[in-house]
C-alpha cells in the first residue's frame, strides 16, 4: 500500500493555539535544536552550493540522486508526525479546528513530502526563514506577526528568481502544484496575521 505526505498550513484561534501549544511547541523546539538536524542542514547547504541553492535531483539512469534523497530524509523528520505516530497528538483532529474563514493550504505528494519540494525550490537560505521546524509550526498571533516580515522577505522573488524556483519545484518528484507551493503558504500567513489569528502547520503521512 502506498502512502502520501500531506502538509496543511492554516489559521487558528488564540484559544485553540493555547490548547495545542503545550504538546507541540516543546517538540518543535527540541527538533529544531537537534544536532542531527543541524548536521543534515549543513550537509544540504554543501550539497546545494554547486547548484546555486538547489541539489541535483535526477541521475542519468532516472533514479534520484543521493543529494535529493538526503534532503528528503532530512525533511521527513517531522516532530508533529512523530507525536501523531505515537498517539500523543491527532494532527487531523486539530486540522479540523482550523479557522474556517481563512482557507487553509493543503498539499500532498504520493510517497513524497510537499515540504521537500518547497525546500528544494527555495534553497537553504530562504527555507531557513520559515517558522517552526521542517514544515511544523504552532504560533500565536503575536509570534506570527513577528515572523511574517522575515518570511515575506524570503519569499520575495524577482521575476527570474521566481521562474527558477518554479522550475526547481516542478523538477522535484511528485510536486503537486509549484505555483501554489510558493504562493499559498504566504497567503495563509498574511491573512491569519491580518485577522489576529495564530498559525498551525503540520505534515504527516497518511
Amino acid at each position: 500500500m502506498s502512502s502520501s505526505g500531506l502538509w496543511v498550513v492554516g489559521a487558528m484561534s488564540g484559544a485553540d493555539i493555547a490548547r495545542l501549544a503545550p504538546d507541540t511547541v516543546p517538540a518543535i523546539r527540541h527538533a529544531a535544536a537537534s544536532p542531527v538536524l543541524a548536521a543534515a542542514w549543513r550537509r544540504w547547504e554543501r550539497d546545494a552550493a554547486p547548484g546555486g541553492g538547489a541539489v541535483p535531483v535526477w541521475r542519468e539512469d532516472g533514479y534520484n540522486t543521493d543529494e535529493a534523497l538526503r534532503l528528503l530524509d532530512m525533511v521527513n523528520g517531522s516532530p508533529l508526525d512523530a507525536l501523531d505516530s505515537l498517539g500523543a497528538l491527532d494532527v487531523i483532529d486539530w486540522w479540523n479546528e482550523l479557522d474556517t474563514d481563512i482557507e487553509p493550504f493543503t498539499s500532498s505528494a504520493r510517497k513524497d513530502n510537499p515540504v521537500a519540494a518547497l525546500f528544494h525550490a527555495l534553497g537553504p537560505e530562504r527555507a531557513a526563514a520559515l517558522p517552526g521546524c521542517l514544515g511544523d509550526a504552532v504560533l500565536t498571533a503575536a509570534e506570527l506577526r513577528a515572523a511574517l516580515p522575515r518570511v515575506e522577505a524570503a519569499l520575495a522573488f524577482t521575476a527570474p528568481e521566481r521562474e527558477t524556483a518554479l522550475a526547481r519545484a516542478a523538477d522535484w518528484p511528485e510536486a503537486e502544484d509549484p505555483a501554489a507551493l510558493l504562493d499559498e503558504p504566504l497567503r495563509v500567513l498574511r491573512e491569519a496575521a491580518a485577522s489576529a489569528l495564530g498559525l498551525f502547520t503540520a505534515r504527516i503521512w497518511i
